[in-house]
């Protein structure tokens, strides 16, 4: 319902000012009392507040729908002074209200009284029960952010990402070209992608930009050292897909190992019900649990699958592609006693100087003939015309890959030169992607943004 003028009365503004009170849930300091009348005779921020988990929200989706959202309600400050004090002193009167000094600061108590609840007013209370009053004013000034997402549609168009307009001023951009990026972000102080390159030469000049955000962890796309020269923020995204892409390693590595895709096959062509034999055995399977795996990169990833490695009975061990991460419940070995002595090696490393083509000819020709190579950190690790080399020349029992050097391939791609297909498994890019750990990303993207115009620090790779 619009609060029309004649109804903004010394009685509305007494039973506003007690509900919030109670709401509030302990002592109100005077200054507080200040903005409740100017918010909530607002007719847009009463709309929006039920709509709310948080204070920040309520007033982003308000300056979202009324242009001068933020300069209406600081001018309502002192327009509704006089019948803020007023209700106070009614309040006090009327024994509605007690104030007292709590910590030098005058403060209001809420008393019994037959005053009905008014739901807005209560839970604008519950949501500055934890702000400071300069947090508030903050809030209150802040200029309107421009964020520019550049990949939506990297994290899948199923997920609902209207909530990021609630933030600032959202641009949304399904996907973007290289040669695009520029101009899309000129006038943006947040900008948010996943593959895109953001160098000097896209970077240069953009002063307004205060940060980059990424819907993924690795961040060899985004040049640190510019960002961090010129101030530019630059934060990811952690711990989202863990268990996703863990999953997805054992489910590359089964389907080479137990060789189902053979075995469905030899059933659905009729073969089986032609053999005359109960069970088939041209197609050998071996026992994990009869196998060392090789785990390059003990990231979190890296212990999620060396975990399930060890459940199922291998013997694991790795290799530190940083040298900072160690463990004592795994075997840490040098990068050629991995090569030779694995039957099985996932990769779960970032790429940078330190992994680029890590698996290179020399390195592949090192593993053992019956070994299995499984891809699931990032393109470029392996030398993929290596590795096509490799194998077609009947090394490796069989390999899988979800990252390549190019993504999506190209039509010409060198990966297409492989001989033995039946012993290859190659995925899009989706190790990480269920429906789950993509909204688990999306969110902390989301928290992202919201921690940088608090001014809180979270998930920085530079600032």
């Amino acid at each position: 319902m619009k609060i029309v003028d004649k109804m903004k009365d010394d009685e509305l503004g007494l039973a506003l000012l007690y509900n919030f009170t109670k709401g509030y849930g302990k002592p109100v300091p005077m200054d507080y009392y200040d903005i409740v009348l100017p918010l909530l005779y607002n007719d847009t921020f009463r709309s929006e507040i039920q709509n709310h988990n948080n204070i920040m929200d309520c007033i982003n989706a308000c300056i979202i729908q009324e242009e001068y959202f933020q300069e209406n309600i600081l001018k309502s400050i002192e327009d509704y002074q006089p019948m803020t004090s007023k209700a106070l002193g009614v309040a006090m009167i009327q024994h509605i209200l007690n104030f007292q000094i709590v910590d030098q600061t005058m403060c209001g108590v809420a008393l019994e009284s037959t005053i009905l609840d008014l739901n807005e007013a209560i839970l604008l209370g519950q949501m500055l029960q934890n702000l400071s009053m300069d947090e508030i004013r903050d809030l209150l000034k802040r200029k309107n952010k421009k964020i520019v997402i550049l990949q939506a549609a990297s994290v899948g168009q199923d997920l609902d990402l209207s909530h990021f307009h609630q933030l600032g001023h959202v641009v949304m951009y399904d996907y973007t070209l290289q040669e695009e990026v520029r101009e899309r972000i000129q006038d943006a102080q947040i900008v948010i992608t996943n593959k895109n390159l953001m160098n000097e030469e896209v970077l240069s000049g953009l002063d307004q930009l205060e940060m980059i955000g990424l819907t993924a962890t690795g961040v060899n796309n985004i040049d640190l050292d510019y960002c961090q020269k010129h101030h530019i923020k630059v934060v990811n995204v952690k711990g989202y897909s863990t268990d996703t892409v863990a999953q997805h390693t054992i489910a590359l590595l089964m389907h080479l190992v137990e060789k189902n895709a053979i075995y469905d096959h030899y059933v659905k062509s009729k073969e089986y019900e032609r053999s005359g034999s109960f069970s088939y055995f041209n197609d050998v399977f071996h026992d994990i649990s009869s196998m060392t795996w090789g785990i390059v990169g003990l990231g979190d990833i890296g212990r999620k699958v060396a975990l399930i490695a060890t459940t199922m009975g291998a013997k694991v061990q790795y290799y530190s592609t940083s040298g900072r991460n160690s463990t004592a419940d795994y075997q840490q070995v040098d990068f050629e006693t991995l090569l030779k002595t694995s039957d099985i090696i996932s990769i779960h490393a970032p790429l940078n100087e330190n992994t680029k083509y890590l698996f290179n000819e020399e390195a592949l020709l090192k593993m053992k003939k019956s070994a299995y190579l499984i891809n699931v950190g990032r393109g470029g690790i392996i030398d993929e015309k290596a590795l096509v080399k490799v194998f077609n020349e009947g090394h490796l029992a069989g390999i899988g890959l979800d990252v390549f050097e190019h993504e999506p391939l190209l039509e010409d791609d060198i990966l297409y030169q492989i001989k033995d297909m039946d012993r290859v498994i190659l995925t899009p890019h989706i190790a990480w992607g269920s429906i789950e750990a993509r909204q688990r990303c999306v969110d902390e993207v989301y928290k992202n943004i919201l921690a940088h115009l608090k001014g809180e620090k979270r998930n920085i790779v530079v600032e």
